[in-house]
């Protein structure tokens, strides 16, 4: 089967919605950017599943179902790259899961065993 196929402009590198920082461009992490030409999305901001290869030299990203051909890069994440003496190195300073302080519900009180409000 082949892979649709689109271009993306002010692009840049995630690893989910949740956290806003970015990464280096490679498999694992997530494109985001304004994309066009795709046959089967609208053009528009797209968030897309995670990277499967890159192939810096050309400017093309595949994702499990799409390639992607990179366009014109997204200014901040230009500087925050131009910045980076190492982006791995950046990247492994980085949590890269923030843990929820929340408890899970495991149950609820049966009926049986809550008290009355007085």
């Amino acid at each position: 089967m082949e892979k649709l196929s689109a271009k993306i402009e002010n692009w840049s590198i995630v690893d989910n919605l949740i956290f806003h920082g970015f990464r280096e461009l490679e498999p694992g992490q997530r494109l985001t950017g304004y994309i066009v030409g795709h046959t089967n999305l609208p053009n528009g901001v797209i968030y897309t599943s995670v990277i499967q290869s890159v192939d810096a030299a050309n400017g093309v990203v595949q994702t499990l179902n799409s390639v992607y051909h990179l366009g014109q890069v997204n200014e901040e994440y230009e500087l925050w790259a131009s910045e980076q003496p190492n982006a791995r190195a950046a990247r492994e300073a980085v949590p890269h899961f923030v843990g929820d302080p929340r408890k899970h519900v495991t149950a609820y009180p049966s009926a049986q065993s809550m008290h009355p409000a007085r």
